[in-house]
Formats: structure tokens, C-alpha cells, sequence
């Protein structure tokens, strides 16, 4: 406790010195035209590209909230990431997913709309051929530009274009790449190893908890790792489980290649700073809980997201039986 103490002070005492480190790593406005007219060719590499993210505005931003939360907070680093993380999932992600539901359900309700009026197009379509001796392509391209104008039509009365249903990754994944950069960079002393980012990284070494003291440092049981990659199999899994047709040579193809992806992430954890992790494991831990709130149908009145026909009544049990069929399914293969 007075070592955590200590270093707060140490800290303190520096953090004006930000300012004037800063001031000192800007080259002067001569030289550094000299150096952009002498250079003609720029070589772009997978460590610069690397560099620049962890000195890009968005980084800096999100490691300047998480140091003034725990600041303001007194709250550990520990404790830091993984109230932060919850924080800015319900703040954030939440209302956005909450919407994302209302357009996906809004356009799930246009399937029956959408079917009325195909099937009237399609009987004009056959009386304009035989008033006007269309051939077959050009009653196709009538059909679909029709049908096109139609659908278009009906998602702007419902105000709800098709692109609104990804919102939620748009907004969630800037926010996950500068979140994790900072907080790499954090553990890191990156990108510039001044006494501000030293007194940071000493509070870092201290802010832990459990078996994970050190936060600098990766999990030395592999614990937190391992869990991440079951999470996000699991989050995986949920969403392949919510599919009750058949699914596409394209989904089944994304689908394996996000498994990989979740098995590849626990050694790419392994060797992350700790800090890293634990903001990971509570990210995909809270989207796993917010994958099951949004197929829970009180929670859904609440919001008054609009039912659609698909809508089960009992999600939980549904969501097991299908488990325990493709689990058959695959006994009775092998």
C-alpha cells in the first residue's frame, strides 16, 4: 500500500513534465521542411504503421480519459480497466446495439410487404410482355428495378436502411483498437519514454490483482487468456446458434474463420501486457451478456423493439436445443 502510495506521488510530481517533453520532441519548422524536401521516397513497414497508431490522436485520447478516470477515480488500475471497460460498453454499445435491434427487427417485419408486392409485379410484369412484346432480359431488368424502387420506398418509411444494422462494429471498433493501443502503450512506456510514462509504468507494475500483480507483464498463469478464447468461441457460437435455417457457403466460411480467430487470440494474449488482457476478457465478457439481454423478450418490450415473426418466446431454450442437436447431429456424422 505505501509502495501503490508512493508512486502516485511520484507520478504527481512529474506529470507536469508532460508539457515540456512535449514542447522538446518537436523538431523546428526549418528542419523539418529540410527533411520533407531531401526525402523523396517514404518506406512504409509494419513497425511504422505500429508507431503511428500508438502517437495517433484517438490513442492519446483514450489513454488521457483512462488516466483522468483513475485519477479522479482512486480506484486501482486493476479496477480502472474494468470499470472503464463496463462504463463505456453500457454507455456506448449498449444504446447502439438497443438500435440495431429496432432497424434489423424493422426490416425483418418488411419480408411479408416485400413478398405482396413481388408477387404483384410479377403479374405486371407478364402483362407488359405481352402488351409490348418484351423478350426475357427485359422483363427481368423491369422486375428488379421495380421490385428495387419498391424495397427502397419501404425502407424509407420505416427508416431503416439496411447499413444501420452494422452500427454497432463501426463504433465499437475504433473504440476497442485505441482502447487497447493505449493501454499497450501504457505498459510499454510508448511511444515516448519520458518521466511521465515512467511514473505510469511503475503504477502499472503495482496496479493488479490476484496472480496478476504486475499489469506490465503477461498472465504468468495463462488464465486470462484462455478465458478470452473461450468467450469469444462462445459469443461465436451464440450468434451461429441464432441462425435456424441452413447457413451459406459464405456464413459457414466467415464462421469457421472467427473460430480461428478466437483460438489464435489466446497466444496472441499470452504475450500481451496484462492490462491488455483484462480489458479484452471484460469486453467479450460483456458482449457476451449483451448478446443474451437483446434475445431476452421482456427486455426487448422494455426497449420496445418490435417483434418480428421469428421471435421466440423461450430464447434460452431454444438456444439449447439447437445445441444439443448439433451435438447429436454430429455424433450420429462421426
Amino acid at each position: 500500500m505505501f509502495r501503490f502510495r508512493e508512486v502516485q506521488l511520484v507520478r504527481r510530481a512529474w506529470v507536469a513534465n508532460r508539457q515540456f517533453c512535449a514542447l522538446v520532441r518537436q523538431e523546428p519548422a526549418l528542419l523539418r521542411t529540410q527533411t520533407q524536401r531531401a526525402t523523396k521516397y517514404r518506406h512504409f513497414s509494419f513497425e511504422s504503421w505500429g508507431m503511428a497508431l500508438s502517437r495517433s490522436a484517438p490513442v492519446a485520447y483514450a489513454q488521457e480519459f483512462l488516466e483522468t478516470v483513475h485519477m479522479n477515480s482512486g480506484l486501482s488500475w486493476c479496477t480502472t480497466i474494468v470499470a472503464t471497460s463496463l462504463a463505456l460498453r453500457i454507455v456506448v454499445t449498449l444504446p447502439l446495439a438497443v438500435y440495431q435491434s429496432h432497424i434489423i427487427a424493422r426490416l425483418a417485419n418488411l419480408d411479408k410487404e416485400i413478398a405482396q408486392i413481388a408477387h404483384e409485379l410479377r403479374g405486371e410484369t407478364a402483362r407488359a410482355v405481352r402488351m409490348y412484346n418484351l423478350d426475357e432480359k427485359q422483363a427481368k431488368y423491369l422486375y428488379r428495378r421495380s421490385l428495387k424502387k419498391q424495397i427502397n420506398n419501404l425502407i424509407v418509411r420505416d427508416n431503416c436502411h439496411p447499413f444501420k444494422s452494422s452500427l454497432v462494429i463501426w463504433f465499437q471498433l475504433p473504440l476497442w483498437i485505441s482502447l487497447s493501443v493505449a493501454l499497450r502503450n501504457m505498459a510499454y512506456m510508448m511511444p515516448y519514454q519520458d518521466m511521465a510514462a515512467q511514473a505510469l509504468f511503475l503504477e502499472l507494475s503495482v496496479g493488479g490483482a490476484l496472480w496478476f500483480p504486475n499489469l506490465t507483464l503477461p498472465d504468468p498463469l495463462f488464465v486470462m487468456p484462455v478465458l478470452l478464447g473461450i468467450t469469444n468461441l462462445l459469443n461465436i457460437e451464440f450468434h451461429a446458434l441464432q441462425h435456424t435455417k441452413q447457413l451459406t457457403k459464405v456464413r459457414k466460411v466467415l464462421t469457421y474463420t472467427l473460430r480461428g480467430m478466437s483460438v489464435l487470440m489466446i497466444p496472441i494474449a499470452s504475450i500481451m501486457p496484462t492490462d491488455v488482457t483484462l480489458y479484452w476478457l471484460c469486453s467479450s465478457g460483456f458482449a457476451l451478456g449483451q448478446n443474451l439481454l437483446m434475445i431476452n423478450p421482456k427486455f426487448r418490450r422494455a426497449c420496445r423493439i418490435p417483434r418480428t415473426a421469428n421471435e421466440s418466446q423461450t430464447p434460452f431454450r431454444d438456444l439449447l436445443d439447437r445445441l444439443k442437436k448439433r451435438f447429436e447431429f454430429n455424433k450420429t456424422g462421426t
